[in-house]
């Protein structure tokens, strides 16, 4: 909105209100006088006073008239260009927001591909996790069974080695027996006269 300005008194509203004036002094001078010839004068100048004043003042407001009309068409022009500019600002806005509404949403959709690679290595990893949890499981339960085979070959082992120290035991005993048997017969057979009964 454009600021009030004060309006200056022109010089043809001055003018107007001077003729005017000068018209009810003559008049009031033709009264005061009573003569006809100056009351005729007196009127005839105040009608032309006021034919003048009247044209003056109308002048006056067709100009300010169509100064009224310039502000107005000069105002609506201005509005326009703003409304023109504002128009173009908010076509350039929406422009600008559409292209970062399309980075985003192609954004968006890299981050959606990069979730669905993402789960799918995920699920990936899950399967390769539970596979090596049932493969640890398999080789822990072979453990296990190999374990108890070894403490079974163990136990079997020290039965062995217990049954080959008894063997050893009895073939000492043997072979003792043996020899024992041996020198009894080596001594008897140095003895002639001895008989065996």
């Amino acid at each position: 909105m454009a600021p009030h300005r004060r309006i200056p008194r022109s010089r043809r509203a001055l003018g107007a209100v001077g003729l005017l004036v000068s018209a009810v002094l003559v008049a009031t001078v033709g009264l005061v006088a009573a003569s006809v010839p100056m009351l005729i004068v007196s009127t005839i100048y105040a009608v032309i006073s006021g034919v003048v004043a009247a044209r003056l003042l109308s002048s006056e407001v067709a100009h300010l008239r169509l100064d009224w009309a310039h502000d107005r068409a000069t105002l609506a022009q201005d509005n326009r260009v703003t409304a023109v500019v504002r128009s173009q600002e908010n076509a350039a806005f929406a422009t600008q927001m559409g292209s970062r509404i399309r980075l985003r949403e192609a954004q968006l959709a890299e981050l959606r591909e990069g979730l669905l690679t993402t789960e799918i290595d995920l699920a990936r990893s899950r399967e390769r996790l539970s596979a090596e949890r049932a493969r640890s499981a398999a080789l822990e339960s072979d453990a296990d069974s190999a374990r108890s085979d070894l403490e079974s070959a163990r136990v079997d082992l020290r039965s062995a080695t217990d049954a080959l120290a008894d063997s050893e035991s009895a073939q000492l005993q043997a072979q003792a027996q043996i020899l024992a048997w041996e020198e009894s017969a080596a001594e008897s057979s140095r003895q002639p006269g001895r008989r065996y009964a």
